[in-house]
């Protein structure tokens, strides 16, 4: 049996054990917005909003003198005067906000009330794979979605 130079391990997993965590992680996180991204039809339903028209896309401020900059995962904006701002968060457990995150979700609502002008009535809305850690930041959020939503009938 030949070895090749330098992996002389019999270990199985020997690459997944040589990638970083932080890029797994990173990994984790983007795979897990295409599979809500391709789940927007259950995500709906989970929220109770199946019959209501929507537009559903990402949003995006550029940072300029009067706006801070602000990024959407996605954006729900429904025909009933209501935007569904979701954030997706893969974790391994529930998912905790934590202040920086808190803060960071305040400044994303407020950069999307400057920019629509008021004309929507917003509702946060955090999407896991294993529900939401409720602490202190939890209250700054109107709904909840869960992986296991995404794959009910």
């Amino acid at each position: 049996m030949t070895f090749v130079a330098g992996n002389t391990s019999r270990d199985g997993d020997y690459w997944a054990n040589r990638v970083s965590e932080g890029r797994k992680n990173d990994w984790r996180g983007s795979a897990f917005e295409r599979v809500c991204i391709d789940h927007v039809a259950q995500i709906k339903k989970a929220l109770g909003i199946s019959g209501v028209h929507t537009d559903v896309y990402s949003w995006k401020a550029s940072a300029s003198a009067e706006l801070r900059g602000a990024q959407v995962d996605l954006l729900i904006d429904r025909r009933d005067g209501i935007a569904n701002l979701c954030e997706m968060k893969y974790s391994k457990c529930e998912y905790a906000i934590e202040k920086d995150e808190a803060i960071r979700i305040r400044s994303r609502v407020e950069a999307f009330r400057k920019v629509i002008g008021g004309k929507r009535t917003i509702h946060v809305t955090i999407i896991t794979a294993n529900g939401l850690k409720h602490n202190c930041y939890w209250n700054d959020i109107q709904s909840e979605v869960t992986l296991d939503d995404l794959f009910k009938e």
